[in-house]
């Protein structure tokens, strides 16, 4: 933190060795969505990186240090070659994991999943009313269906959760969910005033009372489920995440879009050639 942003100029002078990457970084592909929900970290926008663009940044990833890819969007999965950068990571023999919503798994996309051994992460925020009317479509069945397809097929499987104020209740109805159908890891998280939820801390913001008390009980709970379910709170407001963002750039990302930070920018394939 606190770093200067380093350009590809600055990269091919060498002064490359000041950037800190971590092992695993957080890779947007895509900017566009099939669900509305009202605290999106990265709502859609439209854009959509073609395959050879991003398998450059994943290389360039690769050669700073980076040995992980957590991809994401948008939604991950409208993006058509997503399969081949999945299979790309693996034939470089690093990891992949998928964070999405879950509603459009194809057959092909399940079974690059498979093949690639790439872990993934579903939201799910409750139950068929919640969850639909914080997603904004009717997301429900399908999300929940793609789930039990992907435990079926031996797909590590995780959930993750906002919870909102007011809504405290998903944490059971989700730890119950996760019993039932042999999903082994949930994440909670605390509701964010970023993206969508720039404008809605009013409506889904905790208070400090009940948020501190909503992480004690998540600490007991984890506690009693100790080897049937590994149940983390994630809270993002005190630890910033990197990000590749869809242009190009490198974001650590905070609380809220002010506190976040450009950390560089991946140079273009022209870029490099330029200054040799």
């Amino acid at each position: 933190m606190g770093m200067a942003p380093v350009t590809s100029t600055d990269h091919d002078r060498g002064l490359q060795m000041h950037l800190k990457l971590p092992q695993t970084i957080c890779f947007r592909i895509s900017r566009c969505c099939n669900a509305f929900c009202g605290f999106c970290l990265a709502p859609a926008n439209g854009a959509m990186i073609n395959g050879d663009t991003l398998i450059h940044r994943i290389d360039w990833l690769l050669s700073h240090g980076v040995g992980g890819f957590d991809f994401c969007g948008g939604e991950p999965t409208l993006h058509p070659e997503l399969p081949r950068l999945l299979g790309h990571v693996q034939t470089r023999r690093k990891k992949a994991a998928l964070t999405t919503n879950g509603i459009e798994i194809s057959g092909s996309l399940m079974s690059a999943l498979r093949a690639t051994k790439t872990r993934v992460k579903v939201s799910l925020h409750g139950d068929r009313t919640h969850h639909n009317a914080v997603v904004g479509c009717d997301a429900f069945d399908k999300t929940t269906a793609n789930i039990r397809n992907l435990v079926r097929f031996g797909i590590a499987t995780s959930l993750q959760t906002t919870v909102v104020a007011g809504e405290a209740w998903v944490v059971d109805w989700l730890i119950d969910f996760c019993l039932a159908t042999g999903v082994r890891r949930l994440n909670i998280l605390p509701f964010l005033p970023r993206g969508t939820g720039r404008g809605r801390q009013e409506q889904y913001g905790l208070p400090t009372a009940l948020r501190g008390a909503l992480h004690s009980y998540v600490t007991t709970r984890r506690r009693a489920l100790n080897g049937r379910l590994d149940l983390r709170w994630l809270n993002l407001s005190v630890r910033p995440i990197h990000v590749v963002e869809v242009d190009g750039s490198i974001i650590l990302e905070g609380p809220t879009e002010a506190r976040d930070q450009l950390i560089c920018q991946i140079p273009t394939p022209a870029e490099i050639e330029q200054v040799r």
